[in-house]
């Protein structure tokens, strides 16, 4: 793990639009050099991020007009499993394909109507729901959370892992030099710990390191938009640590010890340091600017080194953007783009000083 972004600007995933295409344009547009895909879950609940990556687990139901998802062991699901394991076993990677019913963009994105603006990226990102939010999110039909049954827990681990394999295989297939990034992300971690939640620690690990240990992506990031325990996070040991910059900076950068170390060994931090609602309008590039160097210089006297940091840092919105409104969006991808150009010339090329 070496990984140098330099200010690299990229986003979460989820977009407000309803037009795959539009939506399409505006990532690469917004993030030439690390387009992601759209994801875009107020077209359908399908595409909602748990939905989009449940096609072909055992047990799944889906009653998209009651909005919900379960996973049902009833009589079918003892044949559903032993089609879903040997499929795993012969590494069948087309049988975690994701359709376009459940990803318009991510079928818009790989259709090649974007492959000349595709081919000169040096990034391309895909991104997945991990497993601890799946697991905890999908109950089965006693309305108890999968990840609470060793059977279930397995399934959804290898499931995510070929399902992000899959995304990999086809984004190298339409830019085929570019690095792929590949995203997990878990929301629910900032529920961990609490009286609600039962998972230890060692699971945490072992289940996002199993649907990473597969997926055969470049760089491995993971995505939390809250204050969680960032010391199992950076234990899971990726290549990209996703925060929230912008509501929950502190909480991380107490983790300075974590960091370091975390920046020593070749690891990056993207900062998700832009707002992904209306207090987008109300700020501006230099004070987004400002918060990065003022951080910079908390974790400075914290023996962190200022250019080790700088070279491997990203910058991102400080969660998805599927909630908010087109116009919101647009304007949290803008100033992203425009911050993440800001910083790599004032720390690279002397310029904007």
């Amino acid at each position: 793990m070496d990984f140098q972004p330099r200010f690299l600007g990229t986003a979460i995933g989820s977009l407000p639009h309803f037009d795959p295409e539009a939506a399409c344009s505006l990532m690469v547009d917004s993030f030439p050099d690390a387009p992601p895909w759209p994801q875009l879950p107020a077209r359908s609940y399908l595409e909602n991020m748990y939905v989009q990556f449940s096609e072909g687990i055992p047990g799944v139901r889906i009653d998209e007009g009651g909005r919900r998802i379960w996973l049902e062991t009833d009589e079918r699901f003892i044949d559903e499993l032993e089609v879903f394991y040997r499929a795993v076993e012969t590494r069948d990677i087309e049988r975690f394909r994701i359709s376009d019913r459940f990803a318009s963009g991510l079928s818009v994105f790989l259709s090649g109507r974007f492959s000349n603006r595709l081919k000169n990226a040096p990034y391309i990102k895909g991104q997945i729901t991990g497993p601890i939010s799946f697991g905890l999110t999908v109950t089965d039909q006693k309305k108890r959370s999968i990840l609470y049954d060793i059977t279930l827990e397995e399934v959804v681990v290898r499931a995510l892992s070929l399902k992000a394999a899959w995304q990999v295989k086809r984004l190298k297939k339409i830019a085929p030099d570019a690095k792929v990034i590949m995203f997990f992300d878990e929301p629910y971690l900032v529920s961990v710990g609490s009286a609600l939640v039962s998972v230890s620690k060692e699971q945490i690990i072992k289940d996002i390191r199993g649907s990473m240990k597969e997926c055969e992506a470049d760089l491995l990031g993971i995505h939390c938009c809250g204050n969680t325990d960032w010391s199992v996070i950076f234990e899971v040991e990726p290549d990209i640590v996703n925060f929230d910059a912008w509501d929950y900076l502190d909480g991380f950068l107490a983790y300075s010890d974590h960091i370091a170390e975390h920046i020593e060994k070749g690891g990056a931090v993207a900062w998700g340091v832009i707002p992904n609602d209306e207090r987008a309008f109300e700020v501006d590039v230099a004070e987004i600017v400002e918060v990065i160097e003022n951080s910079f210089e908390t974790l400075e006297k914290r023996g962190i080194d200022r250019t080790a940091l700088a070279e491997r840092s990203m910058i991102t919105p400080a969660c998805g953007l599927g909630s908010t409104t087109s116009e919101v969006a647009e304007r949290s991808l803008a100033l992203t783009a425009e911050v993440s150009r800001t910083l790599r010339k004032r720390f690279f090329t002397g310029e904007d000083k």
